[in-house]
């Protein structure tokens, strides 16, 4: 536990108040760890979105400790979250949101560029090498506007990579892309956590995908009914 990259503790996350109030998490127990490629699975409503959000610094529980790269999180300011969250999470969503009146090595050094307030030469070189490792180096100086589905995806993914993150929270990374092109998207998540230890949560809907995953969690109504990893033998224990 003391080596987790997120560490949340009886998280609860209510929206809205009194007898109006909906809990969309309930005492949730959960700890990523270094290395690790994940899947958080779980019906439509069950709380997915809301978790990752919490886990990315994007959301506050309404009760319960989140502790990100061993540091808690309930006395940051705003200033201190930013700053934990842009050195320790990359993030990939369903929808690339990349920015298309930039090109395709801009939109991957903007993470770091708005941090810094620049693009400096040593950020453009770390843009191109992401780009040459997820295949579109050929394409740096091309607008976001003219990239294929696929490549947006690519790009977003080099994005997310730019700060070094521990952790990639992906959510639905390969939902809005045909079946080829999604393999091709998720054979390059599991490549980036071969070879560079990055560890990647992914929110699908797709069972198959999930059960591909070194790690099992399932969400229903705002509780983990399963959290299972898969052993050197290829079996599934429960973590």
């Amino acid at each position: 536990m003391g080596d987790a990259i997120v560490l949340l503790e009886d998280i609860v996350r209510d929206y809205g108040e009194g007898e109006a109030a909906t809990r969309a998490l309930d005492g949730i127990d959960l700890s990523l760890e270094p290395g690790e490629f994940s899947a958080l699975v779980g019906p439509s409503g069950s709380g997915k979105s809301t978790l990752l959000n919490i886990m990315g610094l994007l959301d506050h529980p309404t009760s319960g400790t989140v502790t990100v790269d061993g540091t808690p999180t309930d006395d940051l300011d705003d200033t201190g979250v930013t700053r934990l969250r842009g050195r320790t999470l990359g993030f990939v969503f369903q929808f690339h949101h990349l920015l298309t009146g930039f090109t395709a090595l801009e939109n991957v050094m903007m993470p770091a560029a708005v941090d810094r307030g620049r693009f400096s030469t040593d950020l453009r070189e770390r843009a191109r090498e992401l780009l040459d490792r997820v295949g579109l180096g050929d394409f740096k100086d091309k607008n976001a506007r003219h990239l294929s589905g696929g490549q947006k995806q690519r790009v977003a993914i080099a994005r997310a990579l730019t700060n070094e993150p521990e952790l990639v929270l992906a959510d639905e990374p390969t939902g809005n892309l045909d079946t080829k092109t999604a393999d091709r998207v998720l054979d390059l998540l599991r490549e980036i956590n071969t070879d560079t230890g990055t560890a990647f949560l992914i929110v699908t809907h797709d069972e198959e995908l999930a059960r591909s995953c070194q790690r099992l969690i399932r969400l229903v109504d705002g509780h983990i009914v399963e959290d299972e990893r898969t052993n050197s033998s290829g079996t599934r224990q429960k973590s």
